[in-house]
């Protein structure tokens, strides 16, 4: 696999400074990548469209599209891109976690902090190419988990969600959510679970996905669903 990283920040002896060493780290992982470097948030947003980034380093203040901006067009359309926001300014990071970043990395600190975050994205990637094998009828396929948007249970069989497509199996969500926990499922409801990607907010009685799709959320799971998100957003579980 060749990860696709872009690297934007508008200061350029900066940006070439963070793409060597961004280079540096990933190889020393033994990982294939592509680097490709933007010193505005328009042109990232251009290529985007002929590339599908796995990995975003954005600074988050830049003239014209903010890298807030950049990460909110791109996260609506992948929502598996891993975002790292580079800045040195504290009061922005609050506003930017709706977008759900991987790591934040102050400027000031990049030789020191920027090692462990990649080895991090180097481990979460791993993680996130894993399948799950489901069988109905006699009939098997294999289904990448980061792919099932959400599974529901429905009298004796589990139904898994994938974009426009949805497999039917026969298990029980006890059991599905301890197999699809460790990547990311949330249990929002008694007949529910979701993954985390494709959450873009929760309210009172549902979880709203980024197709639109409502799945009902159970008032007494509510905070903890806030809390579990939280979380495996920042990749802290």
């Amino acid at each position: 696999m060749v990860v696709q990283i872009a690297v934007c920040d508008d200061e350029i002896i900066f940006l070439e400074d963070m793409v060597n060493q961004i280079a540096t780290q990933f190889r020393k992982s033994g990982s294939e990548i592509n680097i490709n470097s933007f010193m505005d948030g328009t042109n990232l947003l251009e290529e985007n469209s002929n590339i599908p980034f796995d990995v975003l380093f954005l600074d988050i203040e830049m003239p014209g599209i903010s890298g807030i901006e950049v990460a909110e067009t791109i996260r609506a359309s992948n929502p598996f891109v891993i975002i790292i926001f580079i800045t040195n300014r504290d009061d922005l990071v609050f506003h930017s976690l709706r977008y759900r970043p991987f790591r934040f990395i102050r400027k000031t600190h990049l030789r020191e902090e920027l090692p462990e975050a990649i080895e991090a994205i180097v481990k979460k990637l791993r993680s996130e190419n894993q399948y799950i094998t489901v069988s109905f009828n006699n009939s098997s396929t294999q289904i990448r988990i980061t792919e099932i948007m959400y599974v529901e249970s429905y009298k004796h069989d589990i139904f898994l969600y994938i974009q426009d497509e949805k497999y039917r199996i026969k298990s029980n969500l006890k059991i599905m959510e301890k197999e699809l926990e460790g990547y990311g499922f949330i249990r929002v409801h008694s007949g529910f679970l979701v993954n985390y990607r494709y959450i873009f907010s929760i309210d009172k009685t549902k979880v709203i996905l980024n197709n639109k799709e409502m799945v009902p959320l159970s008032r007494y799971r509510s905070e903890a669903v806030k809390q579990k998100l939280q979380l495996f957003s920042r990749g802290t579980q």
